[in-house]
């Protein structure tokens, strides 16, 4: 499906996109009760001095006092004292019992403790919230002239565990921290007050929630939602579902490669977007004057989008869509294994209606019909965020690239991104180093550039972890 018809109602199962849903749960009622309207209850309110009290072990106060915003679960000394109270906000205290700020804690996270604040009993409430919010919509505004961005990007801007997503007056609210659930009025009261939107939706389907045991589940909490939702993104007009879409809708991290490649354009008539989602790279590319686009992605949805922000755009004569998995449409084996069996905890990002690669048995088409490329660009999802299966992803990217760069014309460049935090920059370019060496199919290659997010997806210098997306553009002879 294209896009959910008007809903106002939680999104509980992949077939639920209307406005009539099933009554939920009980279950669901009881979390519906926190912060829905229609509940009429909200949590009792944050008092600072009636929090429980997490005692850090010794050796764990440096690293906070230095501003790193993350509790490991080894790091709490009184776990045991806090497992009935878990999610909760918490007053982080060190060995000595000095108040070193406020955290979210959840006994089930592999991050323990989130930091919201290092000020000693300050209050979370709205007021909290929007001047956080106030902060993040001020940066933004500086940056650009349109209302589509990432308005809050966790640990960046002081909001550890949750993203929000513009689109105009929609806006979409992520929490990936269970913590964040039981404080949610107070967020969508702050969002009112400084964005005044029209429709709010909320995702909690992330998939480091369910590691958190916190509910799984989407909703619209404001307003009625009528997808596909319009965005306009370096001069060029897509359509996302906000509701059923990757993610929070739009990867606006990726604006600046975009933007990149766009400049390219001229030069590069003939492009490959693999992994094109809604055509977010190949649309932009046929915008600013390449001849013929070929977008490759497993979800049937998500390639109705990109031909619909093709013909929004005027390119729909340079756009060529196939369904297909990757690897079986560059001629080698089905990417499933690395992406779900291979990498636990890899996202499962797909619409709801499409699996994510490798689920579909058979594909459109073969690249042996279109010949080669000018630029071919490779953007696959999340491999998983465990440390310990990053082999298999570095070997899972260098696979990719290898299959990739035998479709690449002469003098033709491969953009790679990856946005697996534990393949960087430099296991990229290993592995690229390596797949160009392949018996019977080297390539001799130059690095162009290389990438990271962009400025509304904004890192600390304390945490590797929040510069996460990384890519790399070669050009092969």
């Amino acid at each position: 499906h294209g896009g959910p018809a008007a809903a106002s109602t939680v999104a509980r199962t992949p077939s639920s996109s209307s406005s009539s849903s099933p009554s939920p749960s009980p279950l669901a009622r009881q979390w519906r009760g926190v912060w829905t309207v229609e509940g009429g209850y909200r949590p009792r309110r944050d008092d600072p001095h009636r929090r429980p009290e997490l005692q850090l072990q010794e050796g764990a106060e440096a690293r906070l006092r230095r501003g790193h915003p993350w509790i490991f679960p080894r790091e709490v000394k009184n776990a045991k004292a806090l497992s009935q109270l878990s999610p909760c906000l918490v007053n982080v205290l060190s060995e000595e019992g000095d108040v070193l700020g406020v955290a979210l804690y959840n006994k089930h996270g592999s991050i323990a403790g989130r930091v919201l604040s290092e000020q000693a009993f300050v209050q979370i409430d709205a007021e909290f919230f929007a001047e956080r919010l106030r902060r993040c919509l001020a940066y933004r505004e500086r940056l650009y002239r349109e209302p589509f961005y990432r308005l809050a990007h966790g640990e960046a801007d002081g909001l550890p565990g949750l993203a929000v997503d513009r689109y105009g007056d929609h806006l979409t609210l992520q929490p990936t921290a269970a913590g964040l659930d039981a404080l949610l009025w107070p967020l969508l009261d702050a969002l009112e007050e400084v964005v005044k939107p029209k429709v709010i939706v909320l995702r909690q389907d992330a998939p480091g929630r369910r590691k958190e045991r916190a509910v799984v589940q989407r909703e619209v909490l404001r307003g009625q939602y009528r997808g596909p939702t319009e965005l306009r993104e370096n001069g060029v007009t897509f359509a996302v579902d906000l509701l059923h879409g990757q993610k929070t809708g739009w990867y606006f991290d990726h604006r600046d490669h975009r933007a990149r490649l766009a400049e390219l354009a001229s030069q590069t008539p003939r492009v490959l977007d693999l992994y094109s989602y809604v055509g977010g790279f190949g649309i932009t590319m046929a915008h600013y004057g390449a001849e013929e686009v070929v977008c490759v992605d497993s979800s049937e949805a998500a390639l109705e989008l990109c031909s619909r922000a093709a013909a929004m755009n005027n390119v729909s004569s340079r756009i060529k869509t196939v369904r297909a998995d990757v690897l079986e449409f560059l001629g080698g084996a089905p990417s499933r294994p690395p992406r779900a069996g291979m990498l636990p905890g890899t996202e499962d990002d797909d619409f709801d209606d499409a699996g994510t690669a490798g689920r579909i048995s058979n594909t459109e088409g073969s690249v042996a019909e279109f010949g080669e490329f000018d630029l071919v660009i490779v953007d696959p999802p999340n491999l998983g965020s465990d440390r310990t299966y990053a082999p298999k992803a570095v070997r899972f990217y260098e696979r990719l690239i290898h299959a990739a760069s035998r479709v690449v014309a002469k003098r033709g460049l491969l953009f790679v991104a990856s946005c697996t935090h534990h393949v960087g920059e430099v296991e990229l370019l290993g592995a690229a180093g390596r797949a160009l060496r392949w018996p019977g199919s080297e390539r001799e290659s130059r690095v162009v550039s290389c990438g990271s997010q962009a400025a509304d997806h904004p890192s600390i210098p304390v945490l590797p972890e929040s510069r996460y997306l990384r890519s790399i553009l070669l050009q092969l002879d």
